[in-house]
């Protein structure tokens, strides 16, 4: 016989179990004072389906519009759309640590330098190979001898002979072998040949999808990976996996093989036992500087794997959306060619170039290297206030937080007309036509702040300067058209181009 007691207990149960949780969430929890979309506060469900869609940084974007500076995006994390916030999140007394998301970007049993939780294990690391990164080493190389600037007369001689052929080419491709190229043989010591891969083919064969950068599958795979991220980390291991099997490719395992095997013929080179105290402080690239630390050789491989990884992809995404937008924008194009070759004479000095600068912040600003947030965690025993007076928001330790580039990089009461490019927002000589606000480049955070920051944020910077300026001195650009209005991006950790295509081609 039905018993209607017992099923009204049972759905009471169930309502119970849901309701409780959803009461505790949204009126008792310490973060219940901070706005944000009902599904958010209740559940991790919200922030895990816009990060796994590759919209996270738009979707966030319009819910700061809609609740404030400070909104809730789970259930204990918080999106801050306040720059004056950065500098207690990520700069003062080292920052706040990173939160256990970061297992997720470990590479397999090695905890890399960009995942490392632990400052002191990072510390070791970075401190290693810091001095690669200065910037009085950088142009030592960058002169027509130096290791750099061979590879960007490379890239300029290629465009140009595309150009003169008259024939489609992508971008995005061609910028990517440049960064891996520089990357590598700068860092390493030695040379993927991104540069070389497909010379020997006729141009309409150097654009189908086969002949484009071997190493492009792979790092293509590992950046669309952290769309699980977000998940903790035993639940992430299972869906990546399990994603792995589903998605697996042949492209990918050959992609994966031959980066492998590059980096197994660098380490072949380098000289992993026994090292002497003299030979440690010659030591001169990245994975040398590792080993002579007391790094193990398999673990310095795996993080010399990383740093191409981590330095040829967002680069090449950064230099490819600041040509884009000097493809299509004449007028700036023509004032930076004047500038810099009014300057030849005094050595192209970055201070004697300042459009150049804001050329290339301007990109920055557009082609993000991570757009959604970097997270860290309120310490204990602390506490973060964002906002002054009445507005102000306490935030209690153990809150995940962070700032997103995307957010921040589109405030339209900071960067006026914030999806167009617009260099001359950066000059102070006047010309800035209206564009120019304060706090901007509070605001910029294309490669983190404080300690914690990109590594090789001074390596970005030199390529991208360094190519642009030799690009726009070339005139190649000149005639071109892009085959596209805009860049489109999936907002993942990593940023990455939609179709991982970036067509011009010459009229």
């Amino acid at each position: 016989m039905f018993d209607s007691a017992g099923s009204v207990k049972a759905v009471l149960a169930v309502l119970a179990v849901i309701l409780i949780p959803v009461v505790y969430f949204v009126r008792l929890h310490p973060l219940r004072h901070v706005p944000g979309p009902t599904l958010a506060k209740t559940s991790d469900l919200f922030l895990n389906v816009i990060c796994y869609l590759g919209i996270e940084g738009r979707v966030l974007r319009y819910c700061h519009q809609k609740y404030g500076k400070v909104i809730r995006v789970a259930p204990n994390s918080v999106s801050v759309s306040d720059a004056e916030a950065i500098r207690d999140i990520y700069i003062a007394g080292g920052g706040f640590p990173k939160d256990y998301r970061y297992r997720n970007f470990d590479l397999g049993p090695v905890v890399s330098i960009f995942s490392s939780i632990d400052n002191a294990y990072r510390d070791v690391r970075a401190k290693a190979v810091a001095p690669l990164f200065a910037p009085a080493q950088l142009r030592a190389e960058s002169g027509p001898d130096g290791v750099i600037g061979s590879c960007i007369a490379e890239f300029v001689t290629q465009l140009r002979e595309f150009k003169d052929a008259r024939v489609k080419t992508d971008l995005l491709d061609l910028c990517a072998r440049l960064s891996i190229d520089v990357v590598t043989v700068y860092l390493l010591g030695q040379r993927y040949g991104g540069l070389h891969e497909n010379t020997h083919l006729d141009f309409a064969a150097r654009q189908s999808e086969e002949a484009k950068l071997s190493a492009n599958p792979f790092i293509h795979a590992i950046v669309a990976f952290s769309r699980f991220s977000l998940l903790p980390n035993r639940l992430f291991k299972i869906v990546y996996a399990v994603s792995q099997r589903l998605s697996a490719s042949d492209h990918v395992a050959v992609s994966f093989m031959k980066l492998d095997a590059f980096i197994n013929e660098v380490m072949k080179r380098t000289r992993a036992v026994g090292m002497s105290e003299p030979e440690k402080l010659k030591a001169r690239y990245y994975q040398e500087r590792l080993v002579a630390a007391g790094v193990s050789p398999d673990e310095s491989a795996a993080q010399s794997k990383a740093i191409v990884f981590a330095g040829a992809d967002s680069t090449a995404v950064m230099l490819t959306t600041t040509l884009f937008h000097l493809v299509q924008n004449g007028s700036a194009r023509r004032r930076l060619r004047a500038e810099i070759r009014s300057n030849r004479r005094d050595g192209h000095t970055l201070e004697g170039l300042p459009f150049l600068r804001a050329c290339v912040k301007e990109g920055l600003r557009l082609g993000m290297a991570n757009p959604t947030r970097l997270t860290r965690v309120v310490p204990a025993g602390s506490g973060l206030q964002v906002g002054k007076g009445e507005d102000a928001i306490a935030l209690p330790p153990g809150t995940i937080v962070g700032c997103a580039a995307y957010d921040l990089h589109h405030d339209p009461e900071v960067f006026p007309h914030p999806f167009s490019f617009c260099p001359e927002r950066w000059l102070d000589d006047g010309t800035d036509g209206g564009l120019r606000r304060p706090g901007m480049d509070k605001s910029m955070m294309p490669f983190g702040h404080g300690l914690r920051a990109c590594i090789g944020k001074n390596l970005a910077m030199h390529q991208l300067h360094e190519t642009v300026l030799a690009v726009m001195d070339s005139d190649i650009l000149e005639g071109a058209t892009t085959c596209q209005d805009k860049i489109e991006m999936y907002e993942w950790f990593n940023g990455d181009i939609k179709g991982y295509v970036v067509d011009i081609y010459w009229r």
